[in-house]
């Protein structure tokens, strides 16, 4: 790398909070779904594996998000490429080595507080994500814009399509398919069977495979992500 041009520090104050509170949804998402093995209510207990959901979503978000939090994080810019540096590690990239960019504009009042994201596609295949809360990111924008024009061009995650269309396509056939089994199921239960549980484990099929095919169709009909 050539001579340093300027540091762009992350806050990662908005991280924290964020982690903290879905660390919170997480743990209560989880002593609902115990709850559920631990009282009988004749059948609506079952009610209460909804807790599922927001569990998977949290669970894994805390985590990543104080991660995040919990270590410094910097972009570099230097005359002749740019930087990251991210709890210790540190990767870098001449301009040449930038294959595509993408800017979002969030608007004044985005729910994550920044009012621009941008991701950038190495020649290496790593991606570069950072957003308004990285400190004067819009210089970041303008040092790629005037070094890499030809990469806003380019789409930055199409390699990727395939295998989120692949993940997204099993959990709708799968969650549809279980769902469809309950359904159908249900009718045949005798008297006094497991009717209500049966019902809320078509719900709780159908919900995530009604999400993921939005998803789905999402992905294969938008052409940059």
């Amino acid at each position: 790398m050539g001579t340093l041009q300027s540091t762009h520090p992350v806050d990662t104050s908005r991280r924290r909070v964020l982690g903290r509170v879905t660390l919170i949804i997480a743990l209560v998402s989880a002593a609902l779904l115990a709850l559920m093995f631990m009282i009988d209510l004749g059948g609506a207990q079952y009610g209460l594996i909804f807790a599922a959901f927001p569990f998977v979503i949290a669970a894994p978000a805390s985590v990543v998000l104080l991660r995040k939090a919990g270590k410094p994080e910097v972009i570099e810019l230097y005359e002749d490429g740019i930087a990251h540096v991210f709890g210790g590690v540190r990767r870098s990239w001449a301009w040449d080595e930038v294959k595509a960019i993408d800017v979002a504009e969030r608007g004044e009042y985005s729910y994550t507080g920044s009012d621009v994201d941008c991701t950038v596609r190495f020649a290496d295949g790593n991606l570069l994500h950072f957003s308004g809360l990285t400190e004067n990111s819009r210089a970041i924008i303008a040092a790629l814009g005037t070094h890499c024009k030809d990469a806003t061009n380019e789409p930055v995650r199409k390699k990727y399509k395939g295998r989120a269309a692949a993940i997204l396509g099993s959990i709708t056939l799968v969650g549809g398919g279980v769902a469809t089994w309950a359904v159908l199921t249900v009718p045949q239960t005798a008297e006094g069977g497991d009717q209500f549980g049966l019902a809320m484990l078509a719900v709780a099929c159908a919900v995530p495979a009604v999400i993921s095919l939005i998803l789905l169709i999402s992905v294969l009909v938008t052409g940059r992500r």
